[in-house]
């Protein structure tokens, strides 16, 4: 049964944690299903962190660490409209972006624009591509019945930034978050490694 789940909460609130426990208990139960025993679950695993220095080399080390090595990985943030292609994402009962912060990330910086200079139909260019990436992931769920988890931070509760592309990330990223929130069947703010569920 496809269900999609949406993380959500400030910088080490326990999100990514969450997430793996609760896309491996909907794979585990997955396979159950099918008469079949599984300690992991099938996992499909998508990273869509760059690694680009010292920093992020750690920080991928210890989230490969915690999730089972059993796990397929796969390393994107776009052309999600493709991914029904893929022999992993076939197999996968349950899907784990991690996470969409990253991702929005990645397309601001892959659509080689001025950020400080770009008039707003480039902005808006590049939100409708991050909500049109997340909309064909998430439909690919629901059509091929897996439990989908999407972990995203929560911005806009602090200072405003005082750069104009940090302004448009806050912004592009907090309207994803509403577009995943509406779309998914439960959604979790986590605060200090406490789950909220908000829906």
């Amino acid at each position: 049964m496809s269900e999609i789940l949406l993380f959500t909460g400030g910088a080490r609130s326990g999100k990514s944690t969450m997430a793996e426990t609760k896309v491996k208990e909907a794979a585990i139960a997955a396979a159950q299903r099918r008469g079949e025993l599984s300690s992991d679950g099938r996992v499909l695993y998508i990273a869509t962190a760059a690694v680009c220095d010292e920093e992020m080399v750690e920080r991928v080390k210890k989230h490969r660490a915690q999730r089972p090595a059993s796990w397929a990985t796969l390393e994107a943030f776009w052309n999600f409209d493709t991914i029904e292609t893929r022999s992993d994402f076939q197999k996968a009962d349950a899907v784990l972006l991690d996470c969409m912060g990253f991702m929005l990330n990645n397309i601001m910086y892959y659509s080689n624009i001025d950020w400080e200079h770009l008039p707003l139909s480039d902005m808006q260019r590049v939100e409708d591509r991050m909500i049109d990436e997340l909309s064909a992931l998430m439909g690919a769920c629901r059509r091929c019945d897996k439990t989908l988890a999407l972990v995203t931070n929560e911005v806009g509760m602090g200072l405003v930034p005082a750069d104009r592309s940090s302004r448009y990330y806050r912004d592009i990223l907090g309207r994803a978050n509403r577009t995943a929130a509406e779309e998914a069947d439960r959604v979790c703010f986590m605060v200090s490694g406490i789950p909220l569920w908000v829906k």
